[in-house]
């Protein structure tokens, strides 16, 4: 069984350029906004730093049998903790990351912590932490404001975070999707 850390993980980032009404709602409402940049994780907890030479081989070969493709950022939904609320916004459609994650867990299996909740994998991207008791008004609130966006990703990204990075993630390394022919 590999070392696994919470320093690291596999995730899909949105484009730069739909990342700014994300982050306004961030660098509110979400604790980790400046540890984390936006998006949806994969695989977490994932390998040591040390150890990623051995799993780069196996993203590699994951990520060449996707094509590039689209979701949609258009609702919120949440999470209920035994003491908060993690909202996020929903992924859709998510047939197309659902299959990216059960490649990538045919190639790394013993990375399959995102898959291990009664629910199973469920893909979001996370924008804050919410009292229970705010929880509804905030999320009316954010869904009225909000704007769809449309975003393309073309690659997963291997991140981590270490005191050289001021404890924020940064992407050591992306792995494209194979492209359209």
């Amino acid at each position: 069984m590999p070392n696994k850390t919470h320093t690291t993980a596999v995730v899909l980032i949105p484009p730069e350029a739909v990342q700014p009404p994300i982050q306004a709602i961030r660098q509110i409402h979400d604790r980790n906004f400046r540890r984390w940049m936006p998006h949806i994780t994969l695989l977490y907890p994932f390998a040591e730093r040390r150890d990623f030479a051995e799993v780069t081989p196996a993203l590699t070969k994951a990520a060449q049998q996707v094509s590039p493709f689209s979701f949609e950022l258009a609702r919120f939904d949440a999470f209920q903790h035994r003491r908060s609320c993690t909202m996020f916004l929903i992924p859709e459609p998510a047939d197309e990351i659902g299959q990216l994650h059960t490649i990538l867990l045919q190639h790394l299996p013993d990375y399959d912590d995102t898959a291990r909740f009664a629910s199973g994998f469920h893909p979001h991207l996370s924008v804050g932490q919410f009292q229970h008791r705010s929880l509804q008004t905030q999320q009316q609130r954010l869904q009225t404001e909000w704007q769809p966006i449309q975003c393309e990703v073309d690659a997963i990204s291997l991140i981590y975070r270490s005191p050289e990075t001021d404890d924020r993630f940064v992407v050591a390394e992306q792995f494209p999707f194979q492209t359209r022919s």
